[in-house]
């Protein structure tokens, strides 16, 4: 018996040196739009699956896109649009699974006059200081709205002052803290359903890293569609979990806020006339706002699909 012991222990180092060491990065701070993830690290999926994975949130000096540029994270995940930007000013990403199939943005107005875009000429609209607004130009470029874009951070001090007009809001997220904040009674123009709903989140890692390490990408990210499948059968846990990592990274929120956001998110994940997600980018989609985000201006170049495309298919 004691010999035996011994030879587990000798193969104890070779079993945990065969972990393959990943570090994974959400383009936000800890909150259920990234719950699949916490799910497959705390259901064991990742390490089922050979990976050593570490979740390190961004911060504002130290946001996704600059950790996958500068190598300190292998995965993150980004929104397609700027995913498509960042490659169009040179970067070499992949997309390597779309969790997103329909776009959670939404402009809100305290104003019922406000109900469509084009009754949104010459107001001040908040914008996130950090991006992410980008969608949100293409209808000012359209209609020659003459929008006036006040930046903001992430909170919605500016639309409860009244400072503003209106506001970009996620269905997911400003949105939610807006009708948490008492504001039940509001206008809200939802870029789904129009010529503006594009595919949001997804999973990204550079073209080198990827084919450097296509076998532990792959994977990582079956595990994760299993943390996010997972996430959708089992919400009230899932929850749970999503608040562990609110709660280690210090992020004021609540149970029912989480929950909100969790539904919101599962929404988006499934295509049109789907019952359950594919993650999968379709190519149609991808060419549609490639075509309009460069006629826009937002891209600097058209970019192509099989340019981007990573991942099982």
């Amino acid at each position: 018996m004691r010999l035996f012991l011994r030879f587990l222990l000798l193969l104890l180092p070779l079993q945990i040196s065969a972990q393959t060491r990943m570090v994974f990065t959400p383009q936000w701070t800890a909150q259920s739009q990234f719950a699949g993830y916490y799910v497959a690290l705390e259901k064991g999926f990742y390490k089922g699956a050979g990976l050593d994975v570490e979740i390190v949130h961004p911060s504002v000096s130290s946001p996704a896109v600059n950790r996958i540029k500068d190598g300190s994270s292998d995965i993150v995940s980004m929104q397609l649009l700027n995913a498509m930007s960042e490659v169009s000013n040179g970067l070499e990403l992949v997309n390597l699974m779309q969790t997103s199939q329909h776009s959670g943005l939404q402009v809100v107005s305290k104003d019922k006059n406000i109900r469509t875009f084009a009754d949104l000429r010459g107001k001040r609209v908040g914008i996130w200081k950090g991006g992410y607004g980008e969608l949100a130009k293409m209808p000012n470029f359209d209609m020659n709205l003459g929008i006036e874009w006040v930046p903001f951070i992430q909170n919605i001090n500016l639309f409860i002052s009244g400072a503003i007009d209106a506001t970009l809001a996620m269905s997911y997220g400003e949105a939610l803290k807006i009708k948490a904040a008492g504001f039940d009674d509001v206008s809200v123009i939802s870029f789904a359903g129009t010529v503006y709903d594009f595919p949001d989140d997804g999973l990204y890692a550079t073209r080198s890293y990827y084919e450097k390490n296509k076998e532990s990408v792959d994977a990582f990210i079956e595990a994760s569609r299993r943390g996010w499948e997972w996430a959708r059968e089992n919400v009230d846990e899932t929850v749970d979990i999503v608040l562990k990592y609110t709660k280690k990274e210090n992020i004021a929120t609540s149970y029912i806020m989480q929950k909100w956001m969790l539904e919101e998110i599962l929404k988006l994940q499934c295509p049109d006339g789907c019952d359950a997600p594919t993650f999968k980018l379709d190519k149609k989609d991808f060419q549609r706002l490639d075509s309009v985000a460069f006629e826009k201006g937002i891209l600097r170049r058209s970019v192509g699909y099989e340019e981007m495309k990573g991942g099982p298919r």
